[in-house]
């Protein structure tokens, strides 16, 4: 099948995409051409330079500024092939639902919402599935950065640091940060965590930070920050225990930043999928800080592996 990856330059897009090309390389073969959206050269004559098809095409992107061009990119090939062609939406499109012969999107874009027939959901985010052994003295701390929908209090963010810390002195811990990470927290970091013997600061744009995946599958415990949906889910698609670190200094309910993600989180935390470390705020002016673990009895989430069987099932039933 030859397929044309749309793309924009959002990373948690890209991953996502990647994560399910992966997937469906595992069950077909298939050769993939990069399309970026901004390329200044016509989306006819990309395609038209490509040699004759010889196979089921696949239009597949996501991200807003690509799914117009998925849809065009469609209507172009219709008046010049006789092969089939498929359009696929990642993630929930504002516009057109019904022009794309499937749409992948999380649960939590559909909610209150009649689920279209030609939608796949899945929860949360793509992510690939990983079996890999871990080891029970390794730790992994990811930490995200301020958006719109999360403020970003670094003073209780380095509290609830020192406190993972303390309470799990004997783990090995890697601390990665991210493209959001404030300059300020990032000096924080590196200058506070330098009195920890078996603690390592991870930078962005360190040679190391490519070590980040490896890390996150290994690491028995894994610390993240909830601003970022796709790193929840890419650390319980791996085996040990995800716990998600209070951010924000108002209502515990809060945390978790605009409604849809809050819900999802909340799903997280109330089937115990999820621990969290939060700071509690007590009479008299105290505060304590508090872990809750999660529920031991969960495998590591296989959604993409899902999406990519009904995407499959798709494709053989037009056949």
């Amino acid at each position: 099948m030859n397929v044309y990856w749309f793309q924009d330059s959002k990373t948690g897009h890209l991953k996502q995409v990647k994560a399910l090309l992966d997937q469906l390389k595992k069950e077909i073969e298939i050769s993939i051409t990069p399309i970026n959206y901004s390329n200044q050269e016509s989306l006819s004559d990309i395609l038209s330079n490509e040699n004759q098809f010889d196979g089921p095409i696949m239009l597949i992107g996501a991200g807003h500024d690509v799914y117009s061009k998925i849809l065009q990119g469609k209507k172009y090939l219709e008046k010049r092939t006789d092969q089939k062609i498929f359009s696929i939406a990642v993630l929930r499109p504002s516009y057109k639902l019904n022009s794309f012969d499937l749409i992948v999107a999380p649960e939590h874009d559909f909610r209150k919402r009649h689920l279209p027939e030609n939608v796949i959901s899945f929860q949360g985010s793509l992510a690939p599935t990983s079996q890999t052994p871990i080891d029970e003295n390794k730790a992994i701390i990811a930490i995200g950065g301020p958006s719109k929908h999360y403020k970003f209090d670094q003073e209780i963010l380095m509290k609830q640091l020192h406190y993972i810390l303390s309470v799990y002195p004997k783990h090995k811990f890697k601390i990665f940060n991210s493209r959001r990470t404030p300059d300020t927290l990032n000096a924080k970091l590196k200058n506070e965590l330098d009195n920890y013997p078996d603690v390592k600061f991870i930078h962005l744009n360190s040679p190391e930070s490519d070590s980040f995946q490896v890390t996150l599958n290994e690491s028995a415990l894994k610390f993240v920050t909830p601003d970022s949906s796709n790193l929840v889910f890419e650390a319980l698609s791996t085996m040990g225990q995800t716990y998600l670190i209070q951010i924000e200094s108002s209502k515990y309910r809060r945390i978790f930043g605009a409604k849809k993600i809050r819900e999802s989180m909340g799903e997280l935390i109330n089937s115990k999928r999820v621990g969290v470390v939060s700071i509690l705020n007590k009479k008299g002016g105290i505060v304590i800080s508090k872990i809750e673990s999660p529920s031991s009895h969960f495998e590591p989430l296989a959604e993409v592996e899902k999406v990519s069987f009904s995407i499959m099932k798709f494709i053989n039933h037009q056949k």
